[in-house]
Parts: C-alpha cells; sequence; structure tokens
C-alpha cells in the first residue's frame, strides 16, 4: 500500500525532508518478547541503519528501554531513537505510547492515557482489527480522541490482510495512517514503513505524524514467510527462557528509569 505522493510546502520547512521511520519493533530486552526477538536494540538500529532508516522506536511491551546512551548510538548512525513502548491497557489492550517518560502501569488505562498525553506525546493503535484479544477492535472507535494515529501493521499476506478496517476507519474519521513492521525478526525490516516529513528530531516527528504529514509504503509477507514467522515464534516461546537474558531486561529497566528520570 503507498498513500501516494504529499504535496508539502517545503518554502519555510527547509530543514524538514522525508524519514523512513520504523514506529513498532521490538527487541531481546523485550519483557514478553524475548524469547522470540534475539536481536539485540543495537543489532536493530544497526540493520536499520543499514536499510536507510532515520527514524526508529524500540516499542518493548511494557518497557521504555529508551536511554542516553542508546540515543547516542542510534545518532552515531545517523538514527533518531524515539522513547517508546507497547503498553497493555484495560487489562488486555495493545496500545503503542511514545516520549510519556513514564512506567507502563501509568498508561494501562485509557483514562490514564488522556490524561498524560500532551503536544510531546504520541498514541498509535496498532493492529486494531486484527483477530486477537490485545487488539483494541471496538474500543478504538469508541475513544478515537486518545489516538493520534492509527496503524497499519505489516503483518499481512496476500489475500488476507485485516489493515482494511483499520484504513476504512483512518480515512473516515482524518486519523492519520502510519506504517510499521512489528518487528520481532530483522528480516521484517524494510517491508511496511512509514515516510514522515519532519526534521530528525523528537518533537519534529511525533508533530509531524499528529498533522498527517506521512505515507504508508507496504509490501506483503509471502504465505511462506508468515508461516515460518508463526513457527519461529511458536519454537522459540517453547523453549524455556534464558536466565541472563531475563535478568538483563530487569537491570535495563531499572537503568534507564535512573537515567532518565521518569515521572512517577
Amino acid at each position: 500500500m503507498d498513500r501516494g505522493n504529499m504535496t508539502v510546502n517545503h518554502g519555510e520547512d527547509s530543514a524538514k525532508r522525508w524519514l523512513k521511520a520504523e514506529f513498532h519493533a521490538h527487541c531481546s530486552l523485550d519483557p514478553d518478547d524475548f524469547r522470540m526477538c534475539r536481536h539485540t536494540p543495537e543489532q536493530l538500529i544497526s540493520r536499520s541503519a543499514a536499510l536507510g532508516y532515520e527514524i526508529l522506536a524500540i516499542t518493548c511491551h511494557n518497557l521504555d528501554i529508551w536511554t542516553e546512551a542508546l540515543s547516542a548510538y542510534a545518532r552515531s548512525l545517523g538514527i533518531t531513537l524515539i522513547p517508546g513502548m507497547e503498553v497493555t491497557a484495560e487489562k488486555s489492550r495493545h496500545i503503542l505510547a511514545y516520549n510519556f517518560r513514564t512506567r507502563s502501569e501509568n498508561l494501562d488505562t485509557l483514562k490514564k492515557i488522556r490524561a498524560r498525553a500532551g503536544e510531546d506525546t504520541l498514541v498509535i493503535a496498532p493492529h486494531a482489527f486484527f483477530p486477537d484479544r490485545t487488539c483494541l477492535r471496538d474500543l478504538l472507535g469508541r475513544n478515537l480522541d486518545v489516538f493520534d494515529a492509527i496503524e497499519y501493521s505489516g503483518f499481512q499476506v496476500s489475500g488476507l490482510n485485516f489493515n482494511r478496517r483499520s484504513a476504512r476507519l483512518a480515512g473516515e474519521t482524518g486519523k492519520p495512517l502510519v506504517g510499521s513492521g512489528d518487528v520481532h525478526f530483522l528480516w521484517q525490516l524494510g517491508r511496511t514503513f512509514t515516510w514522515v516529513y519532519a526534521e530528525p528530531d523528537v518533537q519534529s516527528v511525533v508533530s509531524a505524524v499528529k498533522q498527517g504529514l506521512v505515507r504508508v509504503e507496504s509490501s506483503p509477507l509471502s504465505w511462506f514467510e508468515a508461516a515460518t514467522w508463526w513457527a519461529t515464534a511458536i519454537w522459540r516461546n517453547a523453549v524455556p527462557g534464558n536466565p541472563a537474558a531475563s535478568d538483563e531486561i530487569k537491570n535495563r529497566g531499572r537503568l534507564g528509569t535512573a537515567q532518565e528520570s521518569m515521572k512517577s
């Protein structure tokens, strides 16, 4: 899917340009998906840079792993790292929250997210109408004010695309549609992503998405790729976790909280 070319006034925005962005990616520090995601955040950043990305959000489940050191590493490779996480709200629903700089328990209801949201934050509804209990589904339509954009997920195959309702809702309501890979394996990078017209800094990107200065580029997975994704996920989740990995996740979480002085 490509939403086509957008006309943008470049006269007053000479510092802005179209930036290749991934807003939904997981890594080995993810408390839920570390068995699936064997790549470290540094490996994710490095591979993204090699593929021409300039914007990346690492959205671990209920854990913001952003640190100054990790951001500096990304910046050294030409990538702006957006603080973010995929929070679980209303007991089971997944929501992408960016730049809130707080713990996930402070974003575990729509009411809390609504209260903490501001001009410097961004909220995206991921894979909203997929057939899974973690998806927002009709809850999205009843709480559209909470969300700045709706995701067009890269997990689609030829002839089966659960993004259609998301795209239709975005068109009907004027909400921006952003493409994301929901990356759990590095080979997913470069398939579905967003071009965002902004300067390469966090606030400019947040503002651009809210204004709808985005376009989606997407290509479906093959049935073989989708089957491989699921087979690998099932196999890795069946294998007992690595205690060292679990300890690193806990330590990174504590370190990030201390370094970034997260809001309580």
